[in-house]
């Protein structure tokens, strides 16, 4: 097993290399430079690769003998967020673009990784596929779908990834095994009825007070028709309607995520949400147009996966490192695509180290503790190193 000490010589690299991805962020599939700057580090480290998998997704291939393929995945794109960070030297250069979501320490320590190991060949045998994916952030079918239908990764026997998070202290490493991250499903909504003056409401149908009902019927689905056991959750986070304060408009318009953890639910939620809306347009006279886009499964972190992920954290570093979650997170991640092909785990890397780096993901002051950056490094070169060299139960 490799410790920290090994691999502190790598650590100005992971740095510089993190944040010149900060500095030049570039969101969904318009990866065009970021895919270059990383391409141009494989080719430097002599590692061959697949470039603009998808659209600008690239698949590092580091082979070494016989032995398993192993799928060590980093996602590349950022946010459309305006940083706010203003005295941060490497602060972003793209306007409105930012890496809130530490995408830009996921590729660092990915490449710091395939460095090493491509560097390092005693001690492991086998293939290692080095994903670096576009799109995690979307918009749908996100970066993940292009790279599983290449099949380029259908020979990858189990896949790994980390997601830095402020929620968790710097340095430690969080893993829920079966149901890690829920299903993200997007719904768009269209309330039809009948303009009028608002002084004479009695003369349309007015799509606004529609609109007012259905998000509040929309929660009691979760109140009073889920399973309280079940985990489920339908957000309306985008509403528009009118042109001027004495208009009853002809329409109004919502837009929400739905989340949940398994297809049961999911299928459940959305004839749910359908009943509301010709319960309610009936009830008006009024009329609807609804749209249900499924778009990430749920994440399901294989339990072999994640015992072993678990006891390489635990033998790198020690046992206080490790934290065992005991409930899944209602965030969503493509990664889903992935376990949902082969074996795999998604583990959460803290990166909390005081309150300017506590910060919530997608948090326009979000940044992280770089110190973080080689545990994320070691963690993979270990899981290569010793993937297959113990019965993964």
């Amino acid at each position: 097993m490799i410790k920290i000490d090994e691999i502190l010589p790598w650590e100005s690299y992971l740095i510089q290399i993190r944040r010149h991805l900060h500095q030049y962020p570039e969101v969904g599939f318009d990866l065009i430079k970021t895919h270059d700057f990383v391409a141009n580090e494989l080719q430097m480290m002599g590692i061959e690769y697949h470039s603009h998998v998808g659209k600008n997704s690239l698949l590092g291939i580091i082979k070494n003998g016989i032995g398993p393929v192993i799928g060590l995945r980093a996602d590349m794109d950022a946010l459309p967020i305006t940083e706010a960070n203003m005295t941060l030297p490497y602060r972003s250069q793209n306007d409105g673009k930012m890496h809130a979501c530490g995408h830009d320490a996921h590729t660092a320590m990915l490449l710091g990784a395939a460095k090493y190991l491509n560097d390092h060949r005693n001690g492991w045998s086998g293939t290692v596929k080095l994903i670096f994916q576009e799109a995690e952030e979307g918009p749908n079918p996100g970066g993940a779908y292009g790279l599983c239908q290449s099949g380029l990764l259908d020979d990858v026997d189990s896949f790994f990834a980390f997601h830095v998070s402020g929620a968790f202290p710097s340095g430690t490493i969080a893993i829920k095994a079966g149901e890690a991250l829920a299903s993200a499903d997007t719904i768009k909504i269209k309330l039809v009825g009948k303009g009028a003056h608002a002084a004479y409401p009695h003369l349309g149908i007015d799509p606004i007070l529609m609109q007012a009902e259905v998000i509040v019927a929309l929660q009691s689905i979760i109140t009073r028709q889920l399973d309280p056991t079940e985990n489920g959750v339908i957000t309306v986070a985008k509403v528009s309607a009118g042109t001027t304060h004495n208009v009853i408009p002809e329409f109004a318009e919502l837009e929400g995520t739905v989340r949940c953890f398994n297809e049961t639910t999911r299928q459940k939620l959305q004839v749910a949400i359908e009943d509301v809306l010709k319960g309610i347009t009936f009830m008006h006279g009024g009329t609807y147009e609804f749209q249900y886009i499924r778009e990430y499964d749920p994440t399901i972190n294989t339990v072999s996966e994640a015992r072993f992920f678990h006891r390489i954290i635990e033998d790198t570093f020690g046992a206080k490192t490790f934290i065992e979650l005991e409930k899944p997170s209602l965030g969503a991640e493509d990664f889903s695509r992935y376990t949902a092909m082969k074996k795999g785990c998604i583990a959460w890397l803290g990166s909390k180290k005081n309150d300017e780096t506590g910060y919530s993901l997608h948090h326009p002051l979000f940044n992280i503790d770089e110190s973080i950056l080689k545990y994320g490094m070691l963690c993979f070169i270990n899981i290569v190193r010793n993937y297959g060299k113990e019965t993964q139960k």
